[in-house]
């Protein structure tokens, strides 16, 4: 479960709207479930534009979104992909392909960090559809692990379509389908004239443009502690935040995070507590936010700095002292 992005705080902070006319023009609010969560959209100056018609648009891609990357649907491109053993090329949409694709893309810039194919392991440890915990068995997680690895995975554009190079290979979208969600989102809003917005989809936030008035958005990011640790001003970025500390279970005395090693096949010892990240796609700050749990500060840092993306650990000692390691907007000097 990730910690979650304080879009709400848009609509706190957005001022009536003032368009050249002169009549003040109130912020246009839409919110509903998806995904397993909710969205929640705030429009700035939207003009003539009317909250149903924009919903019934923003939730048929939401739902063509769950046909294809639904693990808990049966039918969803993803489960059908899941239950099959061959390794030919299996057809899928144009949207499956363009997330797959990030997946890999991803996975190869954090060094491995983000693993689409982990699932074996989510389900061997209790944190699957099932949530019965438990610690397995050494030979259990080596199991696992052969069929665990995003480079069994192949991926095409033209015609789309994914193929595994091991039969009970099996993938999940859930550290990208929320951002790329709302990446989709902002763009039906944009292509109706809504160019000025914020867009929430279960915890991941993407600015549009700026208010009319000039001031960018102002998204907060939750502490772990409670209560709010930052706020950071964006026009035309996402900011999204993976978390530990809502996700675990203790078994003989030991806490066991639901941030696995793909490697290892292991929880990750004392992981950050959360870990934020801005960039101008949602999907991507989605992916590497999980990506950078897996890393922890010390690694993940280098990474960002690779990667040249902006990004906030936020870690909590046994003591519940908390300590900040930031780059980028979210760098406060002291």
């Amino acid at each position: 479960m990730r910690c979650f992005s304080l879009s709400m705080l848009a609509g706190v902070f957005a001022s009536v709207m003032i368009p050249s006319a002169g009549i003040a023009q109130e912020p246009l609010k839409i919110s509903g479930k998806t995904m397993g969560s909710y969205y929640s959209i705030v429009i700035d100056s939207p003009g003539d534009a009317k909250a149903d018609d924009l919903r019934k648009k923003i939730e048929a891609k939401f739902d063509d979104i769950n046909r294809q990357m639904s693990t808990w649907a049966d039918d969803s491109e993803i489960s059908r992909f899941n239950a099959s053993s061959s390794i030919d090329w299996f057809p899928v949409s144009r949207d499956f392909v363009i997330v797959a694709t990030e997946a890999v893309r991803v996975h190869e810039l954090t060094d491995g960090a983000l693993d689409v194919t982990v699932a074996p392991l989510i389900n061997l440890w209790g944190f699957g559809k099932k949530k019965a915990v438990q610690v397995p068995a050494d030979a259990q997680i080596e199991d696992a692990l052969k069929s665990v690895g995003t480079k069994h995975l192949e991926v095409r554009m033209d015609p789309p379509a994914v193929r595994k190079r091991i039969p009970t290979l099996q993938i999940s979208f859930s550290a990208l389908a929320p951002g790329y969600a709302a990446d989709e989102v902002s763009a039906i809003l944009t292509s109706h004239g809504c160019k000025s917005h914020v867009v929430d989809v279960g915890g991941e936030n993407l600015a549009g443009e700026a208010k009319s008035n000039g001031d960018a958005w102002r998204l907060g990011v939750e502490s772990p502690l409670g209560g709010l640790q930052q706020v950071v001003e964006l026009t035309q970025k996402a900011v999204a935040t993976s978390g530990d500390y809502r996700s675990f279970f203790v078994a003989n005395g030991k806490r066991y995070s639901h941030v696995l090693n793909p490697t290892t096949g292991r929880p990750v010892d004392n992981p950050p507590a959360s870990v934020s990240v801005i960039h101008r796609s949602c999907m991507t700050a989605d992916a590497v936010a999980t990506a950078m749990m897996v890393l922890g500060a010390e690694k993940g840092m280098k990474i960002a700095e690779r990667m040249d993306v902006d990004v906030m650990f936020q870690d909590v000692d046994s003591d519940g002292k908390l300590t900040i390691s930031a780059r980028g907007l979210f760098h406060q000097p002291e």
